[in-house]
């Protein structure tokens, strides 16, 4: 199919916030220069896309692959005015956002891999990464919300060390609009950031959350345990019932899923 070009004009016309939109047809990395506008005094609401990055950002340093016609790459540029603590619920968030955009534009059936990606057949389709600049007052002085989307997979097929867990949202034969979708993910969000503590968005990403009664082995001080997956609390923390029926919640680390060591 033909790849339709991301537009600003038809960015603003669907997008229902207010935003400031920067496209560009590479850049080393969106969430980088996302920072450089945030401390040039760009308020909350800019969006800086790339249609290609060479230095996507992932979770844990890791690199997040983004090929020219293949995906949409943007930052967010944020301002909340919301206890430090409450910072780390903006990713989650952002994943129920790309979750339901999926779901109503795409017509896929998403799963939220706790606590930042999403997978469509078993294959992630989407990361995500947020990075907080704080004040002296330990304040955000902003946050900056990073997306990547695989909408096609890249001629050739991914790289070797991600083939096995990488996928696309649709395949060459399906038509869709990367501006619909794009457009579909900010206003997700924005909805759902005015109410980033309510038992509804919680319940929206719980309700798509994969591993779910799955058994898992993970780590913790460096010592590997078995659990069950339980669920999520009200902090997004996953909760692990372990083989004492003790309820572990934790809020960052990595589980392995019979021989496969995914990170979360």
């Amino acid at each position: 199919m033909k790849y339709e070009k991301i537009s600003a004009e038809a960015l603003q016309e669907q997008i229902n916030a207010n935003v400031n939109i920067r496209i560009f047809e590479c850049l080393d990395s969106t969430n980088t220069s996302a920072k450089h506008y945030a401390e040039d005094g760009m308020p909350e609401g800019g969006l800086i896309i790339a249609l290609s990055q060479t230095g996507g950002k992932g979770r844990m340093g890791r690199s997040f692959y983004s090929p020219e016609n293949c995906g949409i790459y943007f930052s967010l540029i944020l301002r909340p005015k919301i206890p430090p603590e409450d910072i780390s619920l903006i990713t989650p968030v952002a994943a129920v956002a790309v979750a339901k955009a999926f779901e109503d534009i795409a017509k896929k059936s998403p799963k939220i891999k706790w606590v930042n990606d999403i997978f469509v057949n078993g294959k992630k389709v989407c990361g995500i990464l947020s990075e907080a600049a704080f004040n002296v007052d330990g304040r955000a002085e902003y946050v900056i919300l990073g997306i990547g989307l695989n909408l096609l997979e890249p001629k050739g097929g991914y790289p070797e060390d991600i083939k096995n867990i990488a996928g696309s949202l649709f395949s060459e034969n399906e038509d869709f609009s990367p501006n619909e979708i794009l457009a579909a993910v900010v206003n997700n969000f924005f909805e759902f950031y005015k109410a980033l503590k309510s038992k509804a968005v919680l319940e929206e990403y719980q309700k798509r959350m994969m591993l779910i009664g799955e058994r898992i082995n993970y780590t913790q001080n460096k010592i590997e345990n078995s659990a069950t997956v339980q669920g999520i609390d009200q902090k997004f923390r996953i909760i692990l019932k372990n083989e004492n029926g003790d309820l572990i919640h934790l809020s960052s680390g990595e589980v392995t899923i019979g021989s496969k060591r995914i990170t979360v």
